[in-house]
């Protein structure tokens, strides 16, 4: 990849600033008392708390950013499983809203972890093998989050990934000029999931990685010029888990020019102050982390190889 290299100090400091970030912010991420209940807004409470649990458990398996991303990525992480009641919020919900999904996506990434509650896999285990579960229509990005909790929960998958994959846009192969951030946020979900959050190129076919060895740079280069930060370190993401070099160099320069000077990135240029709304700053700062740190380990991999 492309000045790697010369990126790895600098991405491993703007990690460590955007963790600390994250960590001065903690009590932002605490569920509210009615968390449990149905009027509340899940997208600001049980989203967020997802989101950090998911992003720095897969910064803490990089193993890129040393003693102090180690206890960091610790803290919040723990932090998060705490916050679900160790798995007895998701486990009321669950069984007040049998076929969501969200119960399973946020509990997935615990599970993974060895951090179980059992009564939870019992409702899960029954719930995944229902008939409604099965035919439930969901767009083919949103299965493809589905089958990848499933998979991290230990349960069976009710399809084979590669199946959904042509009816997604990245996977559908849809013309690369019709990206848009729309297009460009499924098209890197699509890869989260195909490959386990990019730490396994193995889930992307070579057609497939060819396509975005084209075309990302392009991307990129769009997300760059709208100020769209959330969006360029989703897809720097993508570009650390191709086999294939591009270069990088360009979009980390402008995404950590973006950075504020409390280690906050906003979602896009508009929002970029340090007194912005913290549901415009924590899932692009927790990106900027979780990027960097796939970042920062592919460079320590070339450079473990030279």
């Amino acid at each position: 990849m492309t000045g790697t290299k010369v990126w790895c100090g600098e991405v491993t400091d703007v990690a460590l600033a955007a963790l600390r970030w994250l960590g001065e912010h903690r009590a932002e991420f605490r569920l509210p008392d009615a968390s449990l209940e149905s009027r509340h807004d899940r997208d600001r409470t049980l989203r967020p708390l997802g989101e950090l649990a998911r992003l720095t458990h897969v910064v803490a398996r990089q193993d890129a950013l040393g003693e102090e991303g180690r206890r960091l990525t610790a803290e919040l992480f723990d932090f998060a499983w705490r916050e679900t009641g160790r798995g007895e919020v998701l486990a009321t919900i669950a069984h007040r809203e049998p076929f969501a999904t969200y119960p399973l996506e946020l509990y997935a990434v615990f599970a993974r972890a060895g951090l179980r509650h059992h009564g939870l896999d019992a409702q899960l285990r029954h719930i995944t093998g229902t008939r409604m579960w099965r035919t439930a229509e969901r767009d083919a990005t949103r299965t493809l989050a589905v089958l990848a909790a499933e998979r991290d929960a230990g349960l069976t998958q009710h399809r084979e990934p590669l199946a959904v994959l042509p009816d997604t846009w990245l996977g559908g192969g849809a013309e690369p000029w019709s990206f848009t951030a729309a297009a460009g946020y499924a098209a890197t979900h699509t890869v989260f999931h195909l490959t386990d959050w990019c730490t396994d190129p193995g889930g992307l076919s070579a057609a497939l990685r060819e396509h975005l060895r084209l075309w990302l740079p392009a991307w990129l280069a769009c997300s760059v010029e709208a100020g769209h930060w959330d969006l360029t370190g989703e897809l720097l993401a993508v570009a650390a888990v191709l086999p294939e070099p591009v270069d990088v160099v360009l979009a980390w320069t402008a995404l950590a020019s973006a950075q504020c000077a409390d280690g906050a990135v906003a979602e896009t240029a508009e929002w970029n102050h340090d007194d912005a709304d913290f549901h415009h700053r924590y899932h692009s700062t927790l990106v900027m982390a979780f990027s960097a740190a796939l970042t920062a380990r592919r460079s320590l991999d070339e450079q473990d190889r030279s």
